[in-house]
Order: C-alpha cells, then structure tokens, then sequence
C-alpha cells in the first residue's frame, strides 16, 4: 500500500511537470512531504513515513481538484495498465487467438505514453485519455474471450451445461461471433458480444454457486464454527444473504461474486484460529535458510479442499498471517483480479509490504520464511 501511494505521488509530479503550470503552495507542499516520506521510510521510521505520505497525499489531492483532466489522465492509465496485466494473467499474450489484441493493447499504451510526453494542451491530453481507454477496451474484451472458455469446462463439468445444448451453443456462438468481430478490429461489438456471452455464464453458474454457499456454511455450522470462529462465519452469513438477495433481484453477477466469497471464508475456518490466523503446518521438504526477506509475489495454486482464496492467501504466516487483510492484496491486484472471489490457478499476485518489510522474489514453498508477526 506505501508504494502504491508513492507511485500515486511520483506519477502526480510527473503529470504537473507535462504542462508548464504555475507550481503553487500545494504542489510544493506535496513534494516536500513526499521527500519527506521517502527519507523517513529509507531510515525505517514506517510510521512517521506514513504521516508524512498522508499529508502529501491531502495537498496532491487539492491540486488534482484544480486541474481535473490530471486526475482523470491517471485514472484511465491505471484502469488501461491493470486490465492489461490481468489479460496478460490468464494468458492473452502468448494465446493464438489473443496474442495480437495483447499486442494491440500495449501499443495503446505506448501510443497513450508518447502523446503525454509531448503534449502542450488540453486536446493532446483528451487524446491520451482516449488511448488508455482504447487499450482498456481491448484487455477487457481479450480477458472476457479466454475465461469463456475456462468457465464453460467447469460449468460442463458440473452438469449445468450440456456440451451442445441450446445454452453452450448460444455461449459458443456468441463467442464466435465476438471473435468475427475481433477480425474486423470492430472493438466494440467484439466486446459487447463477449460480455454478453459472460452475462449468461454468469446467469447459469450463479444458482450453482449459491447452492454450494449454502452447503459449505451448513457444514461450517455443524463443526462448531458459529461459535468458535464467528467473526468469519458471520461474514460468511452475510454474503450469503447478499448473494441470495442478488440471485432473486436476477442480479447474477454480484449473486456468483458473494457465493464465492462464502465458500473462500468456510475454507478458511479449517485452516485458521479463531482470530483468521493461519494454523502451522507439518512441513515435509528440505529448506533453505530464512534471508530476512519476505515473498513479493504469491502464485495462485488450486487444491481439492482448501484452495486459494484471498483470505487464505492473506492469512499465510509469510504473507500477512490475517486473512482478515485479504483487501490489501486484492486492492494491489486489481489489474488481475476482476472480482475479488475469483482467482485463477497460475495468476501471480503481488503482496506490498505491510509494516515495511522486504518482499522480493516470487513464493518457493522450498524456501524457509518466518513468520511476519513473529
């Protein structure tokens, strides 16, 4: 979350040196806290550090009110740059049928780079805005493209759909027609067509889901976990609630989005305390020395009982050993992580530092690491 925010600062200072505005009291206030930020996280003083980007964040946040189109420039670069990585996640770069809308996409960006770097008035930056949002367009559509096929081998797989039946072939039609439209660089129907494929997914696996949600809270409830874990079987309750409210308002979308947030809690409540914290493990394999450095990056891995969630994630002892943190990690993966229930077997997620730590590297379960609340 620090880097985030000093990126969030760094790209402000960029944004106001590309126009030769007048620097007033708030810019210069901003910069100076930011030096300030920087200097006292280098001597390891975390929490003045973060004071200090608070209140460089405050003054950057009044200068962005008074030149909006900064603010909307840097959101559109995000937007494009986290949709790109999340079609890159699932693979879009190296598919056949994909890997030259990825292409596509990044050019955006650079074009989107190239335009800011010179520009000089309003029009260039509405013109790199529009780039971004190009490059946006065609990440979203390629992600939607690939999951169709991964989410109709599970719906398949779980006897909700037929392979050929009137569903999977409306499905698989209106895929094909995306990618006709796809041919003819015609972005927008590509991705209407596609997204429209991904409402009726959604529509058949929604019900699936609430169903397995209800199950898994049962069980949750005949173990005992009401009451020995209730913080997260409480939780667990109330997305079921909300995913039974959207099921029936035929809200599927959000409806499959709590589900699977109560399945990932109820997993969580065999491998935790009472407080979310991950219970020790037997471990089995040979392992290296700890370095005093903590993973940066965390592979998504798919189990038969326990897989990943966000929650689970977070509440390994070498990530943040509080599965109630899962936000953090979900908020600096935004670019890969569409809904914050679904996560995908193989994505890599980046982990930011959570008291200041040294994250590098990528997670070895043949590595030794300690404990971040030890």
């Amino acid at each position: 979350m620090k880097k985030l925010l000093f990126l969030f600062i760094f790209s402000l200072s960029y944004l106001a040196y590309g126009q030769s505005l007048t620097i007033e009291e708030d810019y210069k206030l901003a910069q100076r806290y930011r030096e300030l930020a920087i200097e006292a996280h280098e001597n390891g003083d975390y929490e003045q550090s973060i004071e200090f980007a608070k209140k460089s964040q405050e003054h950057s946040q009044r200068f962005i009110s008074k030149y909006k189109v900064y603010g909307y420039l840097l959101n559109s670069q995000i937007d494009a740059e986290r949709k790109l990585s999340l079609f890159k996640g699932i693979g879009g770069n190296t598919n056949q049928k994909t890997s030259n809308l990825y292409k596509l996409a990044v050019d955006d960006i650079e074009s989107a780079q190239s335009i800011f770097s010179i520009a000089s008035n309003d029009n260039d930056y509405s013109n790199t805005i529009i780039k971004y949002e190009d490059s946006a367009l065609k990440s979203q559509l390629g992600y939607n493209l690939l999951s169709i096929d991964s989410r109709r081998e599970y719906l398949i797989k779980e006897s909700v759909l037929t392979n050929g039946d009137d569903n999977d072939t409306e499905i698989l039609d209106l895929q094909n027609g995306a990618y006709i439209y796809l041919g003819y660089e015609d972005w927008i129907n590509a991705s209407s067509t596609a997204a429209f494929a991904v409402s009726r997914l959604d529509k058949l696996e929604a019900p699936l889901a609430y169903a397995k949600a209800q199950e898994s809270l049962n069980k949750a409830k005949e173990k005992g976990y009401n009451n020995s874990k209730a913080d997260i079987y409480n939780e667990a309750s109330k997305s079921l609630s909300n995913a039974s409210y959207s099921l029936k308002a035929e809200d599927y979308s959000n409806s499959l989005m709590h589900s699977k947030n109560v399945i990932a809690l109820v997993n969580t409540m065999g491998t935790t305390d009472s407080k979310g914290m991950k219970t020790a493990e037997t471990k089995t394999t040979k392992e290296t020395i700890f370095t005093g450095e903590f993973p940066q990056y965390y592979t998504v891995v798919e189990r038969t009982k326990n897989t990943d969630s966000l929650w689970l994630i977070a509440s390994y002892d070498f990530i943040y050993g509080d599965g109630r943190l899962w936000r953090k990690i979900y908020e600096a993966n935004k670019d890969k992580i569409k809904d914050p229930n679904i996560i995908i077997k193989g994505q890599i997620l980046t982990i930011p530092s959570l008291k200041g730590e040294t994250r590098k590297g990528t997670y070895d379960s043949k590595n030794s690491y300690e404990s971040i609340n030890k």
